[in-house]
C-alpha cells in the first residue's frame, strides 16, 4: 500500500514563503520560525504582529540625514551637543546604530540605503546621494567619513561619492584598521569599530 503524502496547509505555507523573504533567512529556519510562532502563545504573536504594524506606520525616513526614526528631523540632526560639521556616511540605519553603540562618534550621518551595483541595477540615482551633495553645498561640513561597508561595492561606493565632493575644501577620510575585507559593519563588534573610527584615514 502506498503511503499518501500529507499535503501542508496553505497558510502555513504562506507564512514560511514570506518569513523566507526575509534577510539571511533560508527555507529550513523559515521553516523552523513558521512552525515556532504556531506553538507560541497568542498574546506574544499578537503583540509581534502589533510592533510589526507600527513599525510600518510611525516610522519613516530623516528628511535630512535618512535614518529611520520617528520624528523628523531625527534626534541626532537637531541635537545641539553632537558635531553637525562632521557627517559619517553608511549604507543602512542599522550601520549608523551600530557606529552609536561604540560611543565614539558624536558627529551627524548619511544613509545612502544602499550601494552602487550596477549588476543589481543600483546606479547613484537610486540612492540618496543627490541629497547628500546638496546637504553639503547648503552647509559644508569640516570631514566627510566614508564608512561604507569594506566590499567591492561598499568601495565603489566611496570612490563615487569621493569624486562628487573631491572639488570641495572638506576632509575625506574613511574606516581602516580593524574591519576585515568583505565584512559588514552591523557584524562589527564596538571595540572594533571603535579602533577603526581611531585609525581612519585620508581617501584618496
Amino acid at each position: 500500500m502506498n503511503k499518501k503524502n500529507v499535503s501542508i496547509s496553505s497558510v502555513i505555507s504562506d507564512l514560511i514563503n514570506h518569513l523566507n523573504q526575509l534577510p539571511g533567512i533560508g527555507p529550513k529556519t523559515a521553516e523552523r520560525l513558521a512552525f515556532h510562532i504556531i506553538k507560541s502563545p497568542e498574546n506574544k504573536i499578537l503583540s509581534l504582529a502589533d510592533s510589526l504594524i507600527k513599525s510600518k506606520q510611525k516610522l519613516s525616513f530623516c528628511n535630512n540625514c535618512f535614518i529611520v526614526t520617528e520624528i523628523n528631523p531625527c534626534n541626532i540632526c537637531t541635537d545641539e551637543m553632537r558635531d553637525q560639521k562632521s557627517i559619517c556616511i553608511v549604507q543602512d540605519s542599522i550601520d549608523a546604530y551600530a557606529i552609536e553603540s561604540t560611543n565614539n562618534y558624536n558627529g551627524s550621518y548619511h544613509i545612502l540605503n544602499g550601494y552602487i551595483s550596477p549588476i543589481n541595477g543600483i546606479g547613484p540615482n537610486e540612492l540618496t546621494i543627490s541629497s547628500l551633495i546638496k546637504r553639503i553645498e547648503k552647509k559644508p561640513p569640516t570631514e566627510i567619513i566614508l564608512a561604507t561597508n569594506p566590499t567591492i561595492e561598499g568601495d565603489a561606493t566611496a570612490t563615487y561619492i569621493s569624486n562628487q565632493i573631491k572639488s570641495a575644501n572638506i576632509k575625506i577620510s574613511r574606516l581602516a584598521v580593524g574591519i576585515p575585507f568583505g565584512g559588514d559593519l552591523d557584524y562589527t563588534d564596538p571595540k572594533t569599530l571603535t579602533q577603526a573610527f581611531n585609525s581612519r584615514q585620508i581617501f584618496e
